[in-house]
């Protein structure tokens, strides 16, 4: 069973086409049911694979995590890869129902605890595959990681935290799964031609001619995941960063265990109510 979330659109639904036309029983993790469906049916049109079936799964809400989880380790199959897909970029500040800034649960908490929480369900050989993004230079991590207000709310300073989290978790679990046979790596698919683009509408008409030429498909975007989730390649690295297809040094940042080992105790702090059985 592949997971992908945020699965109805975007990179997320080329990932999930591509793997429905590999064969594989895919669930499609998203926030509207009725949406997923609409891409759900297309895609198993397109590809002859009946095995995709949609969960509901919301990342603005930690409930929605955990029952998610539930409902997934419930039925007691294994998993080959969870495709940490879904992200979002708001230019204005928000809050979650947890209470919690909306950028940094949905990009970062939330997969986090995702991952614990599956983690029991990943098969020998699973894949952990997070999206992260070029902009994690714009993060920083401290004590203040998940401290913001709409007066330090900055979109591309807290998107850019929550991809510098997003690394981080994935060098600090890899190591923390040494031995255990699954797999952990981030991708940065590039500026990928999705919602989030178009929504935000990030440039200026005069910088939007020049830009554009430069930004990839969905079906670009959804490579490097693809080709973690598929290939040996994804099961021989682990801690690694990958953009088209190749692996890269991990930033400097992401390096220093003691900044990731205090970025996972503030995040287990965090979540604490939710790692409870």
């Amino acid at each position: 069973m592949y997971i992908v979330t945020g699965a109805n659109g975007g990179i997320g639904k080329a990932i999930t086409e591509a793997l429905a036309k590999s064969g594989c029983r895919v669930v499609m993790a998203c926030r509207n049911r009725q949406r997923a469906e609409q891409v759900r049916q297309q895609i198993v049109s397109l590809s002859g694979n009946s095995g995709i079936e949609i969960e509901e799964l919301d990342l603005a809400s930690f409930a929605s995590v955990k029952e998610f989880a539930a409902r997934l380790l419930q039925g007691g199959e294994k998993i080959e890869a969870l495709i940490n897909n879904a992200g979002v970029m708001f230019r204005e500040f928000g809050l979650t129902e947890d209470g919690m800034e909306q950028m940094l649960q949905v990009n970062y908490a939330s997969p986090w605890l995702l991952t614990h929480l599956l983690l029991p369900a990943l098969a020998e050989g699973g894949r952990i595959i997070n999206t992260s993004s070029c902009t994690y230079r714009l993060g920083k991590t401290d004590e203040h990681f998940f401290d913001v207000t709409a007066e330090n709310y900055g979109l591309f300073k807290i998107y850019g935290r929550s991809k510098l989290g997003v690394l981080m978790f994935t060098a600090e679990l890899a190591q923390r799964l040494e031995g255990e046979k699954i797999t952990v790596n981030a991708v940065d698919p590039g500026v990928v031609d999705t919602g989030m683009i178009t929504m935000h509408r990030w440039f200026d008409p005069l910088t939007n001619l020049f830009f554009r030429p430069f930004i990839k498909s969905p079906e670009r975007g959804a490579a490097t995941s693809l080709y973690l989730a598929l290939s040996e390649a994804g099961r021989a690295v682990s801690g690694g960063f990958w953009i088209n297809r190749h692996l890269r040094k991990m930033p400097k940042d992401v390096i220093p265990q003691e900044a990731r080992g205090k970025l996972w105790e503030l995040t287990e702090r965090k979540l604490k109510k939710y790692l409870e059985k």
